[in-house]
């Protein structure tokens, strides 16, 4: 008998197949062997998910709340699922949690990262992913972490929670890389508790075009802790994103630095954020610098600061400005074409070497920007 059932094929670009090691590469993947642990989330199943180190444990987040019942009473502490109606919306249409649970044991000093990235490759898919990370006391890790899409997916949306608990004197570095497609909805939720004496370090580069972002984080910081971290965020035309972010300083000599880098070619950019100071001798600094490409678009920048105490030190610069019109001819007089020096200008606005992106990433973030200028993502 003759089957009736058309044959499939697959378009190129779309569907977990085309999740391929360049498109990881692109992201900071980095190779399996090299790391402690890694995770790869492709839609709404594990790819990948293994250790090779016995300091770690890493298992998905809905065999965690079985293995280990007092995961129960860190889910969702540091995030409430009913404060906002799309992610009240997304907690309840689940029934088991979708996300990568890590836990690095007290006193582990790994030789090699953590990584852990998500991918959607089915057009209009809607996906929630929850992930949650506990640093043991005295560890040392670094983690690498990418969200995004395959090369042909442009609509879709994606809201995650992301819970991370560092333990007493724990250091933790971190560098997360988003790329999503330009008609995608994305909404996150952060959560950062930075126990006594701990330190935390991260970088986030958010550099493709895409319809909808919102974001929120919450970092609260125990006695001595230090909180340092810097954002490059780029908005092409038709972009739309919202970043508000409050830094509480609840200990006694806890220290926080955020810089945040935003460019505007056309995109919309709202930033706002708040450092709180509790504690006493407690001191933190803003930097917010916002870069307009052209004369459409905006950006929003409100750097707030809170006193609770008479010993908090809090301070903030801001700026918000146009590309320096005597330093664009003075390129394009050593023979640069416009757009070429235009490029040069908001590499060097966006600072990526200081900000401690990897060279192996560098090349990649800085082509992501030219690509996202040329409207190809």
């Amino acid at each position: 008998m003759t089957s009736t059932v058309p044959a499939v094929t697959p378009v190129p670009g779309l569907g977990s197949g085309s999740v391929t090691p360049g498109l990881l590469a692109d992201l900071g993947w980095h190779d399996e062997d090299s790391c402690a642990a890694t995770s790869l989330m492709v839609d709404h199943h594990f790819e990948r998910i293994v250790t090779h180190d016995g300091q770690v444990e890493i298992m998905p987040l809905s065999d965690a709340v079985v293995t280990y019942p007092w995961v129960q009473q860190l889910m969702f502490s540091l995030v409430d699922p009913l404060d906002d109606d799309v992610l009240r919306r997304a907690f309840e249409s689940q029934d088991r949690p979708l996300g990568t649970f890590m836990w690095v044991h007290d006193g582990a000093v790994l030789d090699g990262p953590l990584q852990s990235f998500s991918f959607m490759t089915v057009p209009q898919e809607r996906q929630f992913v929850h992930d949650l990370t506990v640093i043991g006391a005295g560890a040392r890790v670094d983690h690498v972490s990418g969200s995004g899409v395959t090369p042909k997916m442009t609509h879709g949306r994606h809201v995650s929670v992301s819970e991370t608990f560092i333990g007493e004197g724990a250091r933790l570095r971190s560098l997360d890389v988003e790329r999503w497609g330009p008609q995608m909805d994305v909404h996150s939720w952060s959560g950062t508790r930075i126990a006594r004496d701990a330190v935390n370090s991260s970088v986030s580069v958010a550099v493709s075009g895409l319809r909808n972002h919102v974001s929120h984080s919450v970092v609260e910081l125990d006695d001595g802790a230090t909180d340092t971290s810097h954002s490059v965020v780029f908005a092409p035309a038709g972009t739309h994103r919202e970043m508000d972010t409050e830094i509480r300083l609840q200990g006694a000599g806890s220290r926080a630095e955020q810089v945040s880098r935003m460019v505007s070619d056309g995109g919309e950019v709202s930033n706002d954020t708040t450092l709180v100071g509790i504690g006493r001798g407690c001191s933190g600094f803003l930097e917010c610098d916002g870069l307009m490409l052209r004369d459409t678009g905006y950006i929003d920048s409100v750097p707030a600061l809170k006193a609770r105490v008479d010993e908090a030190q809090l301070s903030h610069e801001a700026s918000v400005g146009m590309i320096d019109g005597d330093r664009l001819d003075y390129l394009m007089a050593l023979g640069l074409d416009e757009d070429i020096a235009r490029d040069l200008i908001v590499r060097g606005f966006l600072d990526l070497t200081e900000q401690s992106v990897p060279d192996s990433l560098r090349a990649t973030v800085e082509g992501l920007i030219t690509a996202a200028r040329e409207a190809e993502l």
